[in-house]
């Protein structure tokens, strides 16, 4: 009886009379919190978009493309249906009254619509009246929504074709603020946030022909979205639409309402933490804050492990405005591996909570290392990770703000013709994604502990494929461990031209076999450690991308027998005509050159050799090359070395 009650005042509360059908232009865009362009475009169309809140309103879908978006992820198909409706195929794209606006930028640019733009649909008559009213429940777990729709002329108004006039009512969420950008482009701030169209995406059919005069009224009694981040932050956008041309005939709006009685209950911090990477054991502690003007006197506060079963308790006491209290918990073993924990509150004062942004803390990373070593041979080949994470016993670290660039990848990111797996023996490795992450971000990733004692020979094995964008020093580095990560040594160091293994390019590497190469490090210094931790640390200097497989720790490669080794100089240096290659091979190996450019261009490839044990001299001509420093890389059976050659005629 209630809700009856509040839908008649909602009804009687309208107007369905009207001297004329004033006109609120209606802007949808498409964004997402991981497009770079939308985090460049949105600040002005938003901008451009509050000075004109009396003549235009807004509604924003969040695509599932092309990163991660929590808020498409609460309600992905409605957002769906009208990318599908509009044929959108890439963000952040706009339409006005349901056309794209053209100018400077492609078509559909939110940067193409200016106040000019505005004002003059602004001033173009409607043939129909939009208006729409909203209420919450008492409960605030419920919407009441009416919207009347009129024909206010002296003269009938016909649509299109038939069955093509479309009421959409559509629940909004005026602003969202996320503490840390949830997505990869630093988006924190959403604007009119499309939350559940009503009844669904494909709107209310309407009456072809309106008589003038004619009005009729839909309304909507639904249960809130559980998603929904603030209370207080609920509007109501109401437009028809003619899906014949799609042309928006008029919209409405309704905005949010006085949310009074709720407390809003905050998470400030979550202190946990351990003595290092061997050590499992965590006392985490919840900081709590009353965050609205309702005392806080009760609520649920917990925290989870990887998005396990929450483990919770029950906080009683009060707090005032802005007023904190300490949530203490019974200590904790975590697994091995990464654990992300997170903390939460609930339920303030046994309701519902204002503001749902701030239930949660930012994720605390904590790194353990399972208490048993792997023994060795330990091979790491990326085939049984999950593509989008990381291998699931390393442990990831970074000390960059936003996403992580560093995943497992497969042939599926590139296409035929690319190998993404190391010298094509698999399919799949991992990538540190510094074409795509700032310059300074540095990511990496730790193993677990292994036995290595039993190794007459112990070595690390593994293969790289990396390329320069434009001269960048993108690098990698190798370090090791006996004392669970209190100490590291370095192991291994390239950035730039050494570390590359092809040309440079402006578009991102996608490897192929050719582009690979094998490192082999002696860890003979680590010989009697029955507990060796191996860090692998890429930095971006904002250059293409790094590609890591087929880590071996072992006395040979693996699947071979012991690589040959040899020792490498290159004189005379700095050479004039000719700049030999002094190699001495142990075994029977085939050897292949490169020689690169400081720019980590390819300039020079000798042909493969097949070359018997003993000491061989490889002229590399420098005759036609310019003065400077160049590297020489050479392939001794997929084991990469490197030498300067110095050239000064």
């Amino acid at each position: 009886m209630k809700n009856c009650t509040l839908v008649l005042a909602l009804l009687f509360g309208m107007s369905n009379a009207h001297a004329q059908a004033t006109r609120l232009v209606l802007f949808e865009e498409f964004t997402q919190a991981s497009c770079g362009p939308c985090a460049s475009q949105n600040p002005a169309f938003n901008s451009l978009l509050s000075s004109n809140t009396t003549k235009a309103i807004s509604i924003k879908y969040q695509t599932s493309w092309p990163g991660v978006d929590p808020m498409n992820a609460a309600n992905p198909a409605d957002a769906a249906t009208r990318v599908s409706y509009y044929s959108v195929n890439g963000v952040p794209w706009a339409a006005m009254d349901g056309v794209a606006p053209t100018g400077s930028a492609y078509s559909g640019a939110p940067a193409n619509v200016t106040q000019t733009s505005i004002d003059n649909r602004y001033g173009v008559s409607s043939p129909l009246a939009v208006s729409v009213t909203h209420q919450l429940t008492s409960g605030y777990d419920s919407i009441l929504i009416a919207v009347n729709v009129n024909n206010p002329g002296t003269s009938s108004f016909t649509s299109g074709s038939a069955g093509s006039l479309k009421l959409h009512t559509v629940i909004v969420e005026e602003e969202i603020n996320y503490p840390v950008a949830p997505g990869s482009n630093g988006e924190k701030d959403f604007f009119s946030l499309m939350r559940k169209m009503l009844p669904n995406a494909n709107g209310t059919a309407l009456a072809d022909a309106w008589t003038a005069g004619q009005s009729q009224t839909f309304t909507f009694a639904v249960a809130l979205p559980t998603y929904i981040a603030n209370l207080g932050e609920i509007a109501v956008v109401a437009f028809v639409q003619d899906n014949s041309s799609k042309d928006v005939k008029n919209a409405a709006y309704s905005a949010p309402q006085s949310v009074s009685g709720l407390a809003d209950a905050g998470v400030t911090a979550l202190n946990a933490s351990t003595n290092g990477l061997c050590d499992a054991t965590v006392t985490p502690s919840v900081v709590i804050e009353n965050a609205g003007s309702v005392a806080l006197t009760s609520a649920t506060v917990g925290y989870t492990i990887n998005g396990g079963t929450p483990v919770t308790q029950s906080w009683t006491g009060n707090l005032t405005t802005g007023q904190t209290a300490t949530v203490a918990f019974p200590q904790a073993t975590l697994s091995g591996g990464s654990n992300i924990l997170v903390a939460t509150i609930s339920s303030p004062n046994g309701s519902g909570d204002y503001n749902g942004m701030n239930n949660s803390s930012a994720p605390v990373n904590i790194s353990v290392l399972s208490s048993t070593p792997q023994p060795s041979p330990k091979t790491e080949d990326m085939e049984g990770a999950t593509i989008g994470s990381i291998p699931s016993d390393m442990i990831m670290g970074y000390n960059t703000a936003s996403a992580p660039r560093l995943y497992v990848v497969d042939k599926s990111v590139a296409g035929v013709g690319y190998d993404i797996g190391g010298w094509g023996q698999s399919a799949k490795s991992l990538r540190y994604d510094y074409y795509a992450i700032a310059s300074g971000a540095i990511m990496s990733v730790t193993t677990q502990k292994v036995n290595i004692s039993t190794l007459t020979a112990p070595k690390l094995y593994f293969q790289h494929a990396y390329c320069q964008y434009a001269g960048e020093a993108d690098g990698l580095k190798v370090f090791a461990s006996t004392d669970c990560g209190t100490t590291w040594t370095n192991i291994f160091d390239k950035a730039g031209s050494s570390l590359a293994t092809t040309v440079a390019q402006t578009a991102r590497l996608y490897p192929q076999a050719s582009q690979w190469a094998t490192n082999q490090i002696s860890l003979a210094q680590f010989a009697t450690a029955s507990e060796l931790v191996l860090k692998f640390e890429g930095t971006s200097a904002y250059g293409n991308s790094l590609y890591l497989d087929n880590i071996w720790v072992s006395n040979n490669a693996l699947g071979v027998d012991e690589a040959a080794p040899a020792s490498l100089v290159a004189f005379p240096n700095p050479a004039n005509t000719v700049a030999t290659l002094d190699l001495t091979l142990n075994q029977e190996a085939a050897v292949a050159v490169a020689v690169y450019n400081v720019a980590g261009q390819q300039i020079m490839n000798l042909p493969v050799e097949v070359l018997a044990a003993g000491q061989h001299a490889i002229e590399v001509p420098v005759a036609t090359l310019p003065n400077g420093l160049y590297m020489a890389h050479v392939n001794i059976d997929g084991a990469l070395q490197t030498v300067r050659i110095s050239v000064a005629h």
